[in-house]
């Protein structure tokens, strides 16, 4: 017994100092913020879909985050949002003062090289919303749905190569028969293009529809073509989603991954290398404000889509669309690089 005395003795000393090393690491984690400011990076210019999630995001997030540090969106258009995912990737600082509202392609872009970077090495912190895009002619357009489109030209408007609104009606027009007829260039304006005539169709985002154009919605003024995703939206169950068209398993397979980034959405990533520890600072932080009756009152009032994931279910995505096969891969690339 006296020796198992001794023992204890010794013990407790070490026991103890690792319990207050241990502590004092997390207190430090949670110091780390204070007086600090976090850095939205938003690959597109102020006032679209992405930019709307940084902003409230740069409101509510750091009441979640210990040390209340300052949040402000820094907007770094260029290459299809490509520009900020890179500088995110490679430049920005590791430190978890630096996270981006990612391009929802970001892992196709990987995968076919139009981005020196490898996704699975970004670090996912939450998604606010899956993102459903949808090809959508005019009320005067003589295509009123996707059979139509198979059976007459459809002139569509694309902000140009590399795009979806470029590469999707590609794709449509060789796996699906459609006679999409693209014309690129339109940096802005795509909106008043239908409009006024100039093209049949063109590609938006359903929470830009319901933000920013609901009269269209309102008034019947858009039908609806097509869905970039792999299963029908909810509120349009009927519409066709892309990733369940296709003849062969190849064209399928490659159909389905491109439409996988509507489940990528609009999300928060941070770094590569980001300590682990503050990766689960804000990913505590994402998940306390996305679940924050005054967030939700708030993002509602905006006509703002929500279907929140965790981080965890957000790198999920990621790593099954960078699991692809090679042969899936270069059948996407024939169509994304060359347009």
């Amino acid at each position: 017994m006296k020796g198992l005395g001794t023992l204890a003795r010794r013990i407790a000393p070490a026991v103890m100092l690792a319990v207050c090393l241990t502590g004092g690491a997390a207190m430090a984690q949670d110091d780390f913020y204070a007086g600090k400011t976090i850095r939205i990076l938003v690959g597109f210019a102020p006032g679209g879909g992405y930019d709307l999630y940084g902003r409230i995001a740069s409101e509510f997030l750091p009441n979640y985050i210990p040390g209340k540090p300052d949040v402000i969106v820094e907007n770094m258009p260029g290459a299809g949002g490509r520009t900020a995912a890179q500088y995110l990737y490679a430049i920005a600082p590791q430190d978890g003062t630096a996270i981006g509202v990612m391009v929802q392609s970001i892992a196709v872009d990987s995968l076919i090289g139009e981005v020196q970077l490898d996704a699975a090495k970004f670090q996912a912190i939450g998604r606010f919303t899956s993102n459903y895009e949808f090809g959508v002619s005019w009320h005067e357009a003589e295509a009123q749905s996707f059979a139509d489109a198979q059976q007459v030209p459809v002139t569509f408007a694309s902000t140009g190569a590399g795009s979806a609104s470029s590469f999707v009606p590609a794709m449509l027009n060789d796996i699906a028969g459609t006679q999409f007829q693209v014309i690129q260039g339109y940096t802005s304006g795509l909106e008043l293009a239908l409009e006024q005539g100039e093209a049949d169709a063109m590609m938006i985002g359903l929470p830009i529809l319901r933000a920013g154009r609901q009269d269209w919605l309102n008034e019947g003024k858009i039908n609806f073509l097509w869905q970039l995703a792999n299963q029908p939206h909810p509120d349009y169950p009927d519409v066709p989603a892309v990733g369940q068209l296709g003849e062969s398993e190849l064209e399928k397979t490659m159909l389905q991954l491109v439409a996988d980034a509507s489940d990528v959405g609009r999300s928060l990533f941070a770094p590569p290398n980001v300590p682990r520890e503050r990766i689960e600072i804000l990913q505590r932080a994402f998940d306390a404000m996305v679940n924050d009756p005054e967030f939700i009152r708030v993002a509602a009032e905006r006509n703002m889509e929500l279907d929140p994931a965790t981080g965890e279910a957000l790198q999920a995505i990621i790593d099954r669309q960078m699991s692809a096969g090679d042969d899936v891969v270069d059948l996407a690339r024939s169509y994304i690089s060359a347009r």
